[in-house]
């Protein structure tokens, strides 16, 4: 930040409960005036308050002023393990850049969606539970699903945008995945069974909020509820991508398992935008940044 600031600073920092901070100058290269760095290092309530603070603090020029956020996994001090360790909740920026990472289309994305697309049709073939589990955690539509969530409830179109372009491109690279599984494997192509509307839609809708709810929290196994996520509407997916190439069952009935489909996805996606809603409220979600 330019020299001079870092009292204004420390102020909205103190009003979170921060007691003290480490300034010192710093020569930013590409910068004509003198800048200087304010470091702050506590309790994740704390943090979380004091950067809701500095998003929406009116004097603050993103211009000028740039801040970063690093989880401190010890941080021992004055203040006792059981107040530091307080999981309050990740910030929603913390969030928010994270999502943004899954969005883009990369070399190394089309590779992992083809793979564990591809692993996950055979599982379905073969009927092996266990390879079909491990495929489904490498899938890339959990993230995605959060991230037009997040988007929805911060109206942040950008980020919607962008995450639909990847989900779109995870769809076409999945069905043809699993087509050629289906031509290179062969049938024949068993019945599966994935319920009613009902029970789909429930489930989608609690998925939802857990994942939302875990995405913004420090305690929880987030490759497990990424799991639980996909699993509600992968699975069709693939199973979509494998009818193409062995044909459908004669009990299967595709507009059903299509209205399941895009259920599911806007069911959950419903329930994450909602909860995220709810989580930023008090207008973190308003100070995001673009």
């Amino acid at each position: 930040m330019p020299r001079g600031s870092a009292e204004a600073v420390f102020a909205l920092a103190r009003a979170a409960g921060i007691a003290e901070a480490s300034v010192h100058e710093v020569r930013v290269l590409g910068r004509d005036e003198p800048s200087e760095e304010l470091a702050v290092k506590s309790s994740a309530p704390k943090i979380r308050q004091f950067l809701r603070t500095l998003l929406l603090a009116p004097p603050i020029d993103r211009r000028e002023i740039r801040f970063s956020a690093h989880e401190v996994l010890a941080l021992v001090g004055d203040e006792p393990a059981q107040r530091v360790t307080i999981p309050a909740g990740v910030p929603l920026t913390d969030v928010h850049h994270d999502l943004w990472r899954y969005c883009h289309v990369t070399g190394s994305s089309i590779a992992r969606t083809g793979v564990s697309a591809a692993l996950l049709a055979y599982a379905m073939l073969k009927g092996d539970t266990l390879l079909a589990v491990g495929a489904l955690m490498f899938t890339p539509f959990s993230p995605l699903v959060l991230s037009v969530a997040l988007g929805i409830a911060a109206r942040r179109g950008d980020l919607t945008r962008q995450a639909l372009l990847a989900l779109a491109v995870a769809l076409i690279l999945t069905l043809s995945a699993a087509a050629i599984t289906g031509v290179l494997v062969g049938g024949p192509l068993g019945t599966e069974e994935f319920g009613g509307p009902a029970r789909n839609f429930v489930m989608s809708g609690l998925i939802g909020v857990m994942a939302a709810l875990a995405d913004s929290d420090e305690v929880g196994r987030r490759q497990l509820l990424g799991l639980a996520m996909a699993y509600p509407f992968v699975r069709l997916i693939v199973w979509f991508g494998l009818t193409l190439a062995l044909g459908a069952p004669e009990q299967g009935s595709r507009a059903h398992d299509l209205v399941l489909l895009a259920g599911n996805a806007a069911v959950m996606t419903a329930a994450a935008a909602t909860t995220y809603r709810l989580i930023g409220r008090d207008g973190e979600l308003a100070g995001l940044p673009r």
